[in-house]
Formats: C-alpha cells, sequence, structure tokens
C-alpha cells in the first residue's frame, strides 16, 4: 500500500468517526416514549455499531501496514491484495453510510 493511500484511509476514518459522533449525539436526543421514537434510535444505533464496524476494519488495515499485527498472509504480494480489497470493503460501507446520513 502506498503512502498517499494510507493517508487518505487516515482521513476517511477521521471522517467517520466524524460522522458515528454527530449520529449519536442524534440518536441520544430521541426519547423512548413512542414507538416511533424507540424505533428511530434503533435505526440510529444500527447505523453506529456499522460506523464502528467500518473503522475497526480500517484502523486493523492501518495496524497491519504499521506492523503493529502481523499480516495474515504469507506472502507480500497476497497480503496486498488482502489489503486492497479490505481498503475497498471499508470505503464502499463508509460510502453507503455518507449517503444514509445526507
Amino acid at each position: 500500500m502506498r503512502d498517499d493511500q494510507v493517508e487518505r484511509i487516515k482521513l476517511l476514518s477521521e471522517e467517520i468517526a466524524d460522522d458515528m459522533i454527530d449520529t449519536a449525539c442524534v440518536a441520544m436526543d430521541i426519547g423512548l416514549k413512542s414507538k416511533q421514537e424507540r424505533g428511530d434510535k434503533a435505526f440510529l444505533y444500527g447505523m453506529i455499531k456499522n460506523q464502528a464496524g467500518v473503522l475497526a476494519t480500517i484502523q486493523r488495515v492501518l495496524d497491519v501496514k504499521s506492523g503493529a499485527i502481523p499480516p495474515i498472509s504469507a506472502t507480500k504480494a497476497t497480503q496486498e491484495k488482502y489489503e486492497q480489497n479490505l481498503i475497498k470493503k471499508a470505503e464502499a460501507n463508509a460510502a453507503k453510510l455518507k449517503q444514509r446520513m445526507s
């Protein structure tokens, strides 16, 4: 993975974290008195869970790249392919979450 990609991933994770915090703030402002409110709150908590999953995936890629955790694959080529697939999945999930928020 190139250094510019790592920087883009770090920025992406910061944006997702900001979105997750905003979503949590909205969820906290919703009451529990009506069925509609409970449903809205549950939906937002589901979004927060998905955002946290995306952040965890991104952090795993960054940790592997930095050497904080060992790579999954035995060869450098297969590890690069694995990392690229994780990046694509994380970016796709982030795009979906951003689209829901807008």
